[in-house]
């Protein structure tokens, strides 16, 4: 078992040297990065030299080894007290306070090399050989050491009560790591003076608790206190679960056979099954991210409620229509959801090439909103372009270098953020979301970032998408338009070609009444019918005015059947209801009874007399193509009746603008007809079979 102490010692000290170049190297631009550096070096060479208590020595090395972690102890303990005063940020005002803690030292080590403080060698029940102190020096020794860590962790936690945000999160965790070290080191190794011994368990835990202290010093971003609580629990879970069962199994092997292991196997197996436990604890992947998850939501289930709401936005962000309301959505879900002071969104321009505002949340009327806007030279701008992940403002210190702090510090003040996640696509920054602080005043956990940039690409990719929609629909206008161009030109040339006609023959006959009125009936005729195709034009082609309301479906369809009773009526049509439910639905009701009309009186034309037409109404659940392979629900309105049918070649054409099989018909109520519906959302389907009849189906989505 002592040499089980003695590599662990070496392995807590190699960990503190690589903690200390880490620190220093992270923190290189400010105070606190060398000093912490040297504390945890000289940290690691008293790691180092206590390793030889557990190793057998001559008594003339003995002594000198225990000097030289002796002076490594006092040393490190001087530098604690200088790192914490540079932490609680009284380094400056309390600098007596530092250097007379030098000054100790210094007389300490003094006291030390001139033989006045150790005394002659020992031995201990968990060590090899441990030492003898002065009586004399001895309290005065442990009365410099304790008071200094106590004054200085007392700053600490003054410190840590004032600040907010990431300042006060790496305080309580700096506390906590000097603490559990203070707790498994020092309160185990100053008792052996006066013969208390107790196992020095603090060597397993040394290495972890160094380890945390580099990620506290070092890392810019943080784990949330309830990520690390939900961690550690499960950590403890786990492994008292393996303890238990090596317990047992070595208990079993006891009572089975008495004499199959010693005390000294059966600590050893102990050790290796711990050893294992860890292992298996941190190395399970894939189940460990889902039990921490569950233990976090169990444990802080309030605190995660946010995640979970934006995550759920994230996949409602494809079945928004417009750019303009997935940004609103997004801006105010995350203001809400969060508890942030503001939320802005930004996207860039694509003429100026700047970063204009184009969704908020949180801004008041002391806001001059044409003030917020970002340059495409922007620090900003610059350095999200250059970086992939969020800026954050109490980052900026580890992770931006001195000479741009200034100007972004600048910039996000003028924008009231504390936050900046970037919106990339393809290498290039489309936007960007500024964030706001935290109404509680929390630092960003690392969880807060990970959503925020998940839901910045999730949005950057929507916008694409939608802009991708809207230019095939452009497009696709363009094109629907050069149809109409030539339907117009072909449905007017006739009447156009009749009025030129009467033109030319007026002078002639200017007296022949008989004439007069036979053409001038026909040029009416020929204006109004060139009248109706450009009315019938301008309804297919100018964006529609939608009025949305909330309507029942059977309503609308029984104010259609209204409208057309006096044609059905005519030709004694015999018309039949089937209702099955009456969906709600979020219409244009005036536009939704446009298509109806329109389809009912095209069943009407074409059936004969005493023929049936039937309307029904539903709801079902079908993919229409318009969300990928998913079914979404429609409310759907049925009407079919028993005529001749459409011709296959006619059924291809049946909705191209100014196709038609009338002889007065313009050709365009079936066209503007299913744009009317895409508008809402929907879509019209057909069915037909030659011979017995034909069926329109009008699929509106439900909310």
């Amino acid at each position: 078992m002592i040499a089980i102490y003695f590599y662990l010692s070496l392995i807590s000290g190699l960990v503190s040297l690589a903690a200390a170049a880490a620190v220093y190297w992270r923190n290189r631009f400010q105070a606190i990065g060398p000093i912490f550096g040297l504390t945890l070096m000289w940290m690691g060479f008293w790691c180092v030299g206590f390793a030889f208590y557990y190793h057998p020595l001559e008594s003339d090395w003995a002594m000198l080894w225990a000097k030289m972690t002796m002076t490594a102890s006092i040393t490190a303990h001087a530098f604690w007290f200088h790192t914490m005063s540079e932490l609680s940020g009284r380094s400056r005002r309390h600098w007596l306070f530092i250097v007379g803690s030098y000054a100790t030292a210094a007389l300490l080590l003094i006291i030390l090399w001139s033989g006045g403080l150790l005394t002659n060698l020992k031995s201990q029940p968990h060590m090899d050989h441990y030492v003898e102190y002065s009586a004399r020096w001895y309290p005065p020794l442990m009365v410099y050491l304790l008071s200094s860590q106590a004054l200085g962790v007392t700053w600490v936690l003054q410190a840590a009560w004032r600040e907010t945000g990431y300042r006060r999160t790496q305080l309580v965790y700096f506390v906590v790591a000097w603490a559990i070290i203070f707790l498994t080191t020092s309160s185990i190794i100053i008792p052996l003076q006066y013969e208390v011994n107790i196992p020095p368990f603090g060597f397993f835990l040394l290495p972890l608790n160094l380890g945390f202290l580099a990620y506290v010093m070092g890392k810019a971003r943080l784990a949330d206190f309830n990520v690390v609580i939900a961690r550690v629990f499960l950590y403890a879970v786990t492994l008292v679960i393996i303890a238990a069962a090596t317990l047992v199994f070595l208990g079993g092997t006891a009572v089975a056979s008495p004499g199959f292991m010693n005390q000294q196997q059966l600590t050893f197996a102990f050790m290796v099954a711990m050893i294992i436990g860890i292992g298996l604890t941190i190395s399970l992947p894939r189940f460990l991210p889902r039990a921490e998850r569950i233990m976090q939501e169990r444990m802080f289930g309030g605190r995660y409620g946010y995640q979970d709401t934006l995550g759920h936005l994230v996949k409602e962000l494809s079945r928004m229509p417009t750019i303009d309301q997935i940004l609103e959505s997004v801006a105010g879900t995350a203001h809400a959801q969060m508890q942030v002071s503001r939320v802005l969104i930004f996207m860039q321009d694509a003429l100026t090439g700047n970063y204009k505002l184009r969704a908020e949340s949180g801004l008041g009327p002391q806001d001059d909103v044409e003030a917020l806007e970002l340059k495409g030279s922007a620090g900003i701008v610059e350095w999200l372009s250059g970086n992939s992940d969020a800026l954050v403002r109490e980052e900026m210190a580890r992770r931006v270098e001195p000479s741009l702090q200034q100007q972004l510090e600048t910039e996000l003040n003028n924008l009231k953020v504390n936050v900046c996640v970037p919106m990339s696509l393809d290498g290039r920054l489309v936007g960007l979301i500024g964030i706001g602080e935290k109404l509680s005043r929390e630092m960003f956990f690392v969880s807060d970032l990970r959503v925020l940039e998940t839901l910045a690409t999730e949005v950057a990719l929507a916008v694409k998408y939608r802009r991708m929609e809207d230019e095939v629909s452009r497009k696709n206008r363009l094109v629907e338009l050069g149809t109409i161009a030539a339907g117009v030109a072909h449905e007017i040339r006739n009447p156009l070609a009749s009025i030129k006609t009467f033109a030319q023959l007026m002078p002639d006959r200017m007296d022949d009444l008989e004439f007069k009125n036979e053409f001038s009936k026909l040029v009416l005729k020929d204006v109004d019918r060139i009248t109706k195709v450009i009315e019938s034009m301008l309804a297919f082609a100018r964006p529609a005015q939608v009025t949305m309301g909330n309507h029942a479906a059977n309503d609308i369809v029984e104010e259609a059947i209204l409208l057309v009773q006096p044609r059905l009526k005519s030709k004694k049509i015999e018309l039949t209801r089937e209702f099955h439910g009456n969906p709600a639905i979020t219409v244009d009701k005036h536009q939704i009874l446009q298509v109806l009309v329109n389809i009912l009186s095209n069943a009407t034309d074409a059936l004969h007399e005493r023929g049936r037409i039937r309307v029904a109404t539903g709801v079902s659940q079908r993919n229409l193509g318009g969300d990928g392979n998913r079914d979404q629900t429609y409310a759907v309105i049925e009407i079919s009746d028993n005529g001749p049918g459409i011709p296959a070649t006619v059924r291809s054409r049946l909705f191209d603008p100014f196709f038609t099989t009338k002889k007065e018909g313009t050709g365009l109520g079936l066209s503007i007809s299913q744009k009317i519906i895409r508008d809402h959302g929907g879509a019209i389907t057909v069915s037909s079979v030659e011979g017995k009849g034909t069926s329109f189906q009008v699929n509106l989505p439900l909310k």
